[in-house]
């Protein structure tokens, strides 16, 4: 914990970032490693594993993540509650056709690590909590902010008492429903996909084996993540239609339904843990900064979980951010300035674009129920699984990196 910045006498803190959240802290933490002092305002206050955001989903983290975790010193703290996954099974359901992506193919000791939400929330809590260069201010509700030309004053409520706070910089990342976003008036464009996502952990008959499967249907994805204690991740996103009667099954109706959707590559499905969901929809915000503001997270877009790309692609963005604001202070410049800003705009939005309309895409390509097309869908993934090339390609993009710009923080020190 650290007090107001007391270097420069205009400003409390370099960075405030509101919203608490996992990007919110992920980013609080890359830059203190800059020696930024930073503020993080939190509406929720956290009580053990309660904040919103650490809760019973189970996350991917790809290759670039991992490195990510890493390099803010949080990896070793996750270590006992990972699960690698050594083997992918993608499938369309009810039609021939598949592909398998295997660790020893790729030549890595695994493709990817499942985590829980919650786990890796509390381990981000606790190291920025003991971090010199930050502060957290938690329960506090932000009223209200002015952005001008040198800087950003932000006010916000503890216990009803209003409180300023002057920053060279401000970082929204308060959510999908970002009312930052709101008042900058930054265009955002909403496609709901009419489907939920129900999320819960299952215990099936067999072993997983560390193999995560997704089962491509007409309705939407179905994926069963490997988990510790043999449990595993259980992600289904149905049509809103189903959403009401599959949330009021008992557990042995659900199990059956869900058993129905993936079938029996796991063997029975024994039990399954509580059930939560979330509406899927594509969120994008052509224009992310406006004066001394960044919007970060899912305040900057979001999307389905289809190829469990929406923490991984936040994370790129704030390994970008730090890179493009350690430049700027190498170079003494203002790092709050419009030009620093839209250079971040710039690094980030080729990614961004791609990641977002490959999600979509499949979205909109397992949709469509017509014989051919799914006939076509079957061919493409039986293609896929032959050619050892293009599998490597799609594992490279999917796992994070992206060439000469892939920013450091993303790359093993």
């Amino acid at each position: 914990m650290t007090k107001p910045n007391s270097n420069h006498n205009k400003f409390d803190y370099d960075v405030t970032i509101v919203g608490g959240g996992m990007v919110g802290m992920a980013a609080a933490l890359a830059l203190a490693r800059l020696n930024l002092s930073v503020c993080l305002l939190e509406h929720t206050e956290i009580k053990n594993n309660s904040h919103p955001s650490y809760d019973d989903r189970t996350l991917v983290v790809n290759r670039a993540s991992v490195c990510f975790w890493q390099n803010l010193g949080i990896w070793d703290d996750l270590t006992e509650q990972l699960t690698p996954i050594d083997k992918v099974h993608v499938s369309n359901k009810g039609h021939f056709g598949s592909v398998v992506f295997a660790a020893a193919q790729m030549g890595v000791k695994a493709l990817a690590f499942i985590i829980e939400a919650k786990v890796l929330g509390m381990a981000l809590r606790k190291k920025i909590q003991h971090h010199n260069n930050t502060t957290i201010i938690c329960p506090a509700q932000m009223t209200t902010f002015s952005a001008q030309a040198d800087g950003i004053e932000i006010s916000y409520k503890v216990d009803g008492r209003e409180h300023n706070i002057r920053s060279r910089l401000m970082l929204a990342a308060d959510g999908a429903q970002s009312a930052i976003r709101t008042k900058l008036q930054l265009k955002t464009e909403i496609k709901s996909y009419d489907q939920t996502a129900i999320i819960c952990n299952i215990t099936p008959e067999f072993k997983h084996n560390n193999c995560a499967y997704e089962r491509l249907t007409r309705t939407g994805p179905t994926a069963v993540l490997p988990f510790v204690n043999n449990r595993c991740g259980f992600v289904w996103a149905c049509e809103n239609a189903q959403l009401k009667q599959l949330m009021a099954y008992d557990d042995a109706q659900f199990l059956q339904a869900a058993q129905v959707q993936f079938g029996y590559r796991l063997g029975k499905f024994l039990k399954v843990g509580r059930r939560s969901s979330y509406p899927l929809y594509l969120v994008k915000v052509p224009i992310q900064v406006k004066t001394r503001t960044i919007l970060m997270g899912n305040a900057a877009h979001a999307m389905s979980p289809v190829s469990a790309q929406g923490l991984n692609l936040a994370v790129r963005d704030v390994a970008m951010l730090a890179e493009t604001i350690e430049k700027a202070i190498e170079n003494k410049i203002d790092i709050g300035a419009d030009a620093n800003l839209n250079h971040y705009q710039q690094n980030i939005q080729q990614d961004q674009q791609q990641t977002m309309s490959y999600t979509d895409d499949l979205m909109a390509w397992f949709k469509i129920d017509e014989p051919m097309i799914a006939g076509l869908r079957s061919v493409g993934l039986f293609a896929m699984d032959q050619l050892s090339a293009a599998k490597s390609e799609l594992f490279s993009r999917a796992s994070g990196y992206r060439g000469k710009a892939t920013p450091k923080l993303l790359r093993a020190q």
